[in-house]
């Protein structure tokens, strides 16, 4: 990726590279980018141009490229994760840096029901719990919504099913 940063006069003399990344990290980590996906972290500054002065600013501009780490979940990926909340209406799994959910109807081929806190099936008596282990595939991905931080929201949305073979609680599909 390619920005321009700024060093102010007190930075001279300081890590440049240092200053560049954790500006780019304060501007870009937890956003969503369109080529690269939901940016995680800033890596490194690969390399930067010489500085350019703007005149009524005592700052320093510079151009510079840096790596980033990201993360963006595709259509029919099978992902594992782990349910970080039940509620009445299905679960939710932290899949990586996001929560994705799965509906109830999506939970496998039974009839579910919630109770104290769990889902558990009426038949085969599986049960989904917080800190579970699931193994889901991927069905939508929401288009980002960059004005989902300011509501406290998620900047993606995942919907997720586990109604296939081979998907589900990892310990019941050992079995």
């Amino acid at each position: 990726m390619s920005d321009v940063g700024y060093i102010r006069p007190v930075d001279l003399g300081k890590d440049l590279r240092e200053i560049l990344k954790n500006q780019f990290r304060a501007k870009y980590v937890g956003r969503f980018v369109k080529e690269a996906g939901l940016i995680l972290d800033i890596l490194e500054i690969v390399d930067m141009s010489y500085g350019t002065s703007v005149i009524g600013s005592p700052n320093i501009y510079v151009r510079a490229n840096f790596k980033a780490l990201s993360y963006i979940p595709l259509k029919d990926e099978v992902i594992e994760g782990e349910i970080e909340n039940v509620v009445e209406y299905g679960v939710f799994v932290t899949v990586g840096p996001i929560n994705g959910f799965v509906h109830i109807s999506q939970l496998g081929d039974d009839v579910f029901v919630h109770r104290g806190g769990v889902i558990q099936g009426r038949k085969l008596k599986v049960t989904f719990r917080p800190g579970d282990i699931v193994r889901a595939r991927v069905t939508a991905v929401s288009k980002p919504d960059p004005s989902a931080v300011l509501r406290n929201e998620p900047v993606i949305k995942v919907a997720l099913t586990m109604r296939q073979p081979k998907l589900g609680k990892l310990e019941e599909v050992v079995e």
